[in-house]
């Protein structure tokens, strides 16, 4: 229902997003297959791609330095999507696609490339771990065969629980009835599953554009701010097609200790270094310093943006050799 696809018996639960995506790939590509990956991919994605490559090849699509899929040259006159057509192979098969980054926020344009591999009949692979409660999902409708997700993040509920749904035709390449039996977790989490049920209730009751809005709203008003922070730099896209996932890298603090002193002297929770997504951080040019990374929901309020941009201010002015900021930065 969330994500508009096929009925129930079309879900399967696993043990979190990253067993979910692993057996996605494994079932449905086949020896002899080529398959288009998106540049934002994370790292249990690219180590399976590369655990068969033996028997598959796969080719990264280009993206821009802000994580955004370039689909065509404009400035050479080229035509919507055919950087992609001289990538087809007479063998490929699938696209994967990250639809938004754990890395820097992006979203991928899903709905566009997904309308355009169904006409050229390829199978659609997306994961919306980080899209979920965030970004208005129509499965049927776009054409996606394989969709997983988490429990955690946008769903509010624990990171143990994940799965994937599918289409029809996917459903009949992955044992028809018999799918649940074959990739189902076994035993079932009952009770992250039921901590997921219990999570939709709320999501129901609030209202996703509710819950959207707002995580995008702090986001936005975390770039606003934090930009104007001397030696700070955003990674990824602006306030537009992202969520509320944002990374910075910055001139006066290595992201480890950055992340640590924000933690120690200031009660806020980051994360730093690659964020399991390797390929990502090359696409955008982080790699190997890795950033650090902010993730903001609807239990975020603007007081907490106003005290990140503090902090980060009073360490600019404490670590950077060229410390001449006077006040703290105004939106």
């Amino acid at each position: 229902s969330l994500f508009h696809g096929p009925g129930a018996d079309s879900v399967v639960f696993t043990a979190g997003v990253l067993a979910a995506q692993e057996q996605v790939i494994r079932a449905l590509l086949k020896k002899g297959d080529h398959v288009l990956v998106s540049p934002m991919e994370n790292d249990t994605v690219m180590k399976t791609l590369n655990a068969m490559s033996e028997d598959i090849e796969y080719t990264v699509l280009p993206c821009s330095e802000k994580g955004e899929l370039v689909l065509f040259d404009e400035t050479k006159g080229e035509k919507p999507f055919e950087t992609i057509d001289r990538l087809l192979k007479d063998n490929t098969k699938a696209i994967i696609l990250n639809h938004a980054s754990e890395v820097c926020g992006s979203v991928l344009e899903v709905k566009a490339v997904a309308e355009y591999a169904r006409k050229k009949g390829l199978l659609v692979i997306v994961n919306a771990a980080y899209t979920a409660a965030f970004v208005p999902i129509f499965m049927n409708v776009w054409g996606i065969d394989a969709l997983t997700f988490s429990g955690g993040y946008g769903l509010l509920a624990s990171e143990n629980i994940g799965g994937f749904i599918v289409s029809e035709r996917a459903k009949e390449l992955l044992g028809g009835e018999a799918m649940r039996a074959n990739f189902e977790q076994n035993p079932l989490d009952t009770a992250a599953v039921a901590g997921l049920h219990k999570a939709f209730d709320f999501i129901k009751e609030t209202r996703l554009y509710t819950l959207s809005s707002t995580g995008q709203k702090r986001a936005e008003q975390f770039i606003r701010k934090v930009q104007h922070v001397n030696g700070l730099h955003i990674i990824g896209p602006g306030y537009n097609n992202r969520v509320p996932i944002v990374s910075i890298q910055t001139d006066f603090m290595d992201e480890a200790d950055l992340v640590k002193e924000l933690e120690e002297k200031y009660g806020i929770i980051a994360n730093y270094g690659y964020h399991g997504a390797e390929l990502a951080h090359k696409s955008l040019g982080t790699w190997p310093r890795g950033t650090a990374r902010f993730s903001f929901t609807y239990f975020n309020e603007e007081e907490d943006i106003d005290a990140i941009t503090h902090a980060l201010w009073q360490l600019t002015v404490h670590n950077d050799k060229d410390a001449h900021i006077q006040r703290m930065p105004k939106e």
